[in-house]
């Protein structure tokens, strides 16, 4: 293996993917890592928002803002993939349990199962850059939802390792790479582009 992996990495991704599993969560997180979830939960919130606060012009920018943060954090994502070459866990340990989206069932890797593949796209992770990066921006946009947004990257990131997608360290990976980039861009850049929200409003334009 080129991705040399740590103990502890090998050790917690062993416990999420293969100890700690139960039917609930066995039906929960293909779910959050799907990518289709962002559209389900987005656009009804969308909607009800805009119909509510007739606001339609800030959520409209707003949401092309995050849109073009998700969208560099995945070129980003992409070429640390490329340079890692990391396989993923589900193509390189025996017994590890994986999701197959297009069979909707769940499969497990032989207990003799032996690596064949060089390299892969395990480092980092996508998933977790994405979801923390389009987090950060919809915090700094709309302050008032702090207060439960962080649970999406939470959720998605540790979906990746039951679903054997990654290995904690990826998500982690994904997660700091996400966050250090969405903030650059937006104290850079797109806080200069974000509408003009009430004055009684916690905005994050000065």
């Amino acid at each position: 293996m080129a991705f040399s992996t740590p103990e502890w990495d090998l050790v917690l991704f062993k416990l999420i993917n293969m100890q700690w599993r139960t039917e609930i969560l066995d039906v929960l997180m293909p779910i959050f890592s799907n990518r289709m979830l962002v559209w389900v939960v987005t656009i009804p919130l969308v909607l009800l928002t805009g119909i509510k606060t007739k606001k339609w012009r800030q959520l409209l920018i707003g949401l092309a803002m995050i849109g073009i943060v998700v969208g560099i954090t995945d070129l980003g994502t992409n070429i640390i993939k490329n340079a890692a070459g990391r396989v993923r866990p589900k193509n390189a340990i025996a017994q590890a349990n994986y999701y197959n989206y297009k069979k909707s069932e769940w499969l497990q890797q032989p207990a003799d199962f032996v690596q064949t593949d060089t390299r892969g796209s395990s480092f980092v992770s996508a998933h977790a850059a994405n979801s923390i990066a389009s987090v950060v921006i919809a915090m700094f946009l709309w302050p008032k939802l702090r207060s439960f947004l962080w649970l999406l990257p939470l959720l998605v990131g540790y979906s990746r390792v039951y679903l054997a997608k990654h290995y904690p360290m990826d998500v982690l990976g994904g997660w700091i790479f996400g966050l250090c980039l969405s903030y650059m861009l937006w104290k850079t850049v797109l806080y200069r582009l974000a509408p003009l929200w009430e004055k009684n409003s916690q905005s994050p334009i000065k």
